[in-house]
Order: C-alpha cells, then structure tokens, then sequence
C-alpha cells in the first residue's frame, strides 16, 4: 500500500465516520458536536466524573497502603515501610486525578494539539492528512 492510498483511505475512513455518527445523531436526537468532546454535559456525567476521581486517588492509596504493608511483614519493617508506601500512593492518585482532569488519561501517547487529544486531534485541521504525525518535526 503506498502512501497516497493510505492518506486517501484515511480520509475516506473519516468521512465514512462522521456519516455515521451523523446518521447516529440523528436517530437518537443527540448532538454532540467535536468541540464538546467528553465533558460532562449533564448532571449525572459530571457525578460519574466526581465518582472516578475519588476511585482514582482512594485506588492508589489503598494499593500503596497494600505493598507497603506487604513488604513490611516481608522484611519485618513494620510500619516504615507502610507509611511510605502510603505517601507514594498519595503522590500517584493525585498525580491520576490531575491527569484525568485534564483529559491526559484518553490514550498512552498521544499529545494535545490545538486543545485536543485523542483520536481526532490529526487530520486537514493540523494539515497532517493521514493523522499519524510521523512527519512532523522533519520540516
């Protein structure tokens, strides 16, 4: 496959897309425009947000809390290494939380351009065509 098909199918695959999820709208009576993204628009979108922050920082010191208490029985350390732990996973769910609040967290590797992230942040509005952003520091 060369690289003008790949840019042409891309394309075409996006176009195919927004038709579909146009299509989709539609029939549901939903708008969601590109702008909105995945912010919470409704009451319960931003309850189920609120929920998932608090999993995140509660998850992270719990699991750090649960190493640290494991490696104290290990090594007989009790309770260093726990209080440490506690305060590694205090840094880590804060660090989740900010991330998830900044929208960071949608997929590993990939940058915000022009305020967005995610699968859509390529394409004819950053004038990379084919969204793979390969090309990009070469000009």
């Amino acid at each position: 496959m060369t690289g003008d098909d790949k840019k042409s199918s891309s394309a075409d695959f996006d176009a195919r897309l927004r038709a579909a999820r146009d299509a989709y709208d539609g029939r549901t009576g939903s708008s969601r425009s590109q702008e909105q993204g995945d912010a919470p628009d409704s009451g319960m979108k931003g309850i189920g947000f609120a929920m998932r922050l608090g999993t995140e920082l509660v998850a992270a010191i719990g699991i750090g809390v649960g190493v640290g208490y494991g490696l104290d029985q290990w090594l007989g350390t009790t309770p260093w290494l726990m209080v440490l732990f506690f305060f590694f996973g205090g840094a880590a769910g804060v660090l989740n939380v900010y991330r998830l609040s900044m929208g960071m967290d949608q997929t590993v590797g990939w940058r915000r351009i022009g305020g967005r992230s995610g699968p859509h942040s390529g394409g004819a509005e950053t004038g990379d065509a084919d969204g793979d952003r390969e090309d990009r520091g070469k000009k």
